[in-house]
């Protein structure tokens, strides 16, 4: 019998310490499960971080470059007036887009793809031939409109786009968005409010002004302008919710502006057959080459910015670029730049810096 306890009690405590054994195997695989998950988290925060940095760095790259083109644009304009018109220069400025795609596939050995090989046909269709509606518009708006009030339209393009991208593109939405689309509207605002000190053109006396909207037709002018610069933001809020849609599914940038550059010589084409209206001279056609090659740049920035960033939190920086055409407009234009300017500067970069803070751990 005391044989038999023994061994009874032999196996209990075996069978125990077997127990405690597995039961703290277990806990160390838990520990180092849960360790592995936190490592795999701070790497993944990493990388999202790493990511979005990199991201809003091609975006601001995207908003400078786009600046130093707006203000070649003005300069073109002003000193070759003689030659200047909207549509025949984009007929130029298309020709080095085209060329730049072509040389760029080339050297890049990526393939250019055939319309037919592209699954996204409305985002396609809209990325690369409503471009040349919206500048069209946008033209049109500046006969009838200031240039202040044009921007001041324009200028909703971040809001709209940011609010599409989250109702088309079912991207997260988060509350500081709201708080930096105000943020940067009134930076905008305040800073495009200066232009009036600025402008020193008068195109229509007060007197005038009268006479025409006794007669009613300032008052039509002045709608034909609105609408069409609204149309113009519009349009451009839909090529950029297009763009999202072709760079999230690795539709080439190559691609994409070769089409973009060929509807825009053919509709400019067509206007020059009917219109006989086009002049040059070898100095504005280069510059119009430079131009071109800058918004070629400035697509690209763009389009490699928004594969690692929402396109909702993209839409607010778009407000930068008024900061560098303020700066760049002081140092390369002489233009005179004022305390308020600073103030809505202040306000867009600060936004910058808050929104850059917050990377988005939770992507889809």
């Amino acid at each position: 019998m005391k044989k038999e306890e023994e061994l009874l009690n032999s196996s209990v405590v075996s069978i125990i310490e077997e127990t405690n054994s597995n039961i703290n195997q277990n806990i160390d695989y838990e520990e180092n499960i849960s360790n592995h998950l936190r490592e795999s988290k701070t790497s993944y925060e990493k990388r999202v971080l790493k990511d979005e940095i990199i991201g809003f760095s091609f975006v601001l790259t995207c908003n400078f470059t786009r600046a130093i083109n707006g203000l070649l644009m003005k300069y073109i304009e002003k000193t070759y007036p003689n030659y200047f018109e909207t549509i025949p220069f984009l007929f130029i400025r298309a020709s080095m887009i085209i060329t730049l795609s072509l040389s760029t596939s080339f050297l890049t050995k990526e393939k250019i793809l055939r319309p037919n090989e592209i699954k996204f046909k409305l985002p396609f269709l809209i990325r690369t031939n409503f471009n040349f509606f919206a500048v069209s518009l946008y033209t049109i708006s500046i006969w009838y409109l200031r240039v202040s009030t044009v921007q001041i339209i324009s200028s909703l393009n971040p809001i709209i786009v940011t609010y599409l991208s989250i109702i088309i593109l079912k991207e997260r939405f988060y509350k500081r968005y709201i708080i930096g689309i105000i943020v940067c509207l009134l930076g905008s605002l305040i800073i495009i409010n200066n232009e009036k000190k600025e402008s020193h053109e008068v195109k229509v006396t007060k007197e005038e002004i009268d006479s025409e909207i006794k007669k009613g037709e300032f008052t039509s002018g002045m709608i034909k302008g609105i609408l069409c610069c609204f149309g113009s933001t519009l349009i451009n809020c839909a090529v950029d919710i297009s763009n999202k849609v072709l760079a999230k599914n690795k539709i080439p940038i190559t691609t994409q502006l070769l089409y973009l550059g060929i509807f825009t010589l053919s509709y400019s084409f067509i206007y020059i057959l009917i219109t006989q209206r086009f002049k040059y001279c070898i100095p504005y056609v280069l510059f119009s080459f430079l131009q071109g090659t800058l918004f070629y740049i400035a697509n690209t920035t763009f389009n490699f910015g928004i594969q690692r960033i929402d396109l909702s939190k993209a839409a607010p920086i778009a407000y930068t670029k008024v900061v560098f055409v303020l700066m760049l407009g002081g140092v390369l234009l002489g233009e005179q730049v004022y305390f308020s300017d600073f103030i809505g500067a202040g306000l867009i970069i600060s936004y910058m810096l808050y929104n850059m803070k917050y990377p988005l751990i939770a992507k889809q």
